[in-house]
């Protein structure tokens, strides 16, 4: 007997989260609520319903290509496309921390996933397939979604439109985009459906030349100020730089670091507050990264710590040293490693409390 699936797509920051949620309330359903940009999931051994949901973003892969490896895979697979104004997603992906506008298959330049998003767009539209317009979405909720499952091998529950999303009762939750997972259970709103930023004017002029037959259809316009390209923002990609360690790759589903971000900058901005000397015990790719995440938000950091790196060296302009539990007694710390985190913790808290060790 043929395994059944519903494989759901959009565009990152396309409102993908919010509708799977709804989807993942359904008795009948269970499944992948973010499944990783750079790897397709075959591993589905969790789901214990008859009828699976996966939820993908269009990253490093078209949901047509995802479509044919679970085609392969055994499933007969029922297609869902959530479509948001591309304005309103680009605006707002390129201000994401994992909107990584790169050059490597794992993080496309933006411009080539919007481009995959369209292709699928257009897909959809001549084979009849569902779509979901994140807006309409919004406005009426019940109604688009009964919409939706008429042509799905499913019949509409209410209790897709309840206010609670329990993360913990989902077979796979595994990159969510966090300001999305964190209104899950503030139920469907319209506060999260547009947010006012800047593009600059190499992006608006792309997406109006692009994407033109989909702003025509849905009648979608610009709504955010068009400003001056800056040397590192706009259309051109930017060379690969480490963010992709912390929530992507193939651990990703072990990690789910990337909800941990708001977090970090609330324990180190409570710790400079105190007046307490922040150290970041890694010096490694990872250390680098979180360096600069706390750069950029005006967090000063004293100095490296490490085990097995050069003591005395510089690093990121810091210094390298060993810990020394009488100079670093009342220190806070960052563990910037995925490999040897247990045993950094296990040396810190012996000699620290445990808050004043922050672990991805």
């Amino acid at each position: 007997m043929k395994k059944t699936m519903i494989l759901a797509s959009g565009l990152q920051s396309g409102g993908t989260t919010l509708v799977s949620s709804c989807f993942l309330k359904h008795p009948d359903l269970d499944g992948v609520l973010d499944m990783a940009s750079d790897r397709i999931e075959v591993n589905l051994s969790r789901v214990s319903t008859s009828l699976t949901w996966v939820k993908m973003t269009t990253v490093a892969f078209s949901w047509q290509e995802v479509a044919e490896v679970y085609a392969i895979e055994g499933f007969e697979v029922y297609p869902l496309l959530i479509v948001r104004n591309p304005f309103d997603a680009w605006a707002s992906l390129k201000n994401k921390w994992y909107g990584l506008n790169s050059t490597t298959a794992e993080d496309p330049p933006l411009f080539l996933r919007f481009r995959r998003f369209l292709h699928d767009w257009q897909f959809f539209m001549q084979k009849g397939y569902p779509i979901i317009q994140f807006e309409s979405f919004i406005s009426n909720p019940e109604q688009a979604l009964k919409r939706a499952c008429k042509s799905l091998p499913i019949e509409f529950h209410s209790g897709m439109l309840e206010k609670d999303t329990d993360l913990s009762g989902i077979a796979y939750v595994t990159e969510s985009n966090a300001s999305f997972v964190d209104s899950l259970d503030k139920g469907i709103s319209n506060q999260i459906a547009t947010r006012a930023r800047s593009i600059d004017e190499t992006e608006y002029a792309w997406i109006l030349e692009n994407m033109h037959e989909l702003l025509a259809y849905y009648q979608y316009e610009n709504s955010h100020n068009v400003v001056l390209a800056s040397p590192n923002q706009g259309l051109a990609p930017q060379p690969f730089d480490s963010r992709r360690y912390l929530g992507f790759g193939p651990r990703a589903s072990d990690r789910k670091v990337s909800r941990q971000l708001s977090s970090l900058i609330v324990t180190c901005q409570r710790a400079l507050t105190a007046g307490k000397p922040l150290y970041i015990y890694g010096a490694c790719e990872l250390g680098e990264y979180l360096h600069g995440v706390l750069h950029s938000e005006n967090i000063p950091v004293t100095g490296f710590v490490d085990s097995y790196s050069d003591i005395g060296r510089k690093f990121c302009g810091l210094e390298v040293s060993q810990f020394d539990s009488s100079r670093h007694c009342d220190s806070v710390f960052i563990v910037a490693s995925f490999h040897h985190a247990t045993t950094i913790r296990e040396l810190l808290n012996l000699h620290m409390p445990d808050d004043a060790i922050f672990t991805f």
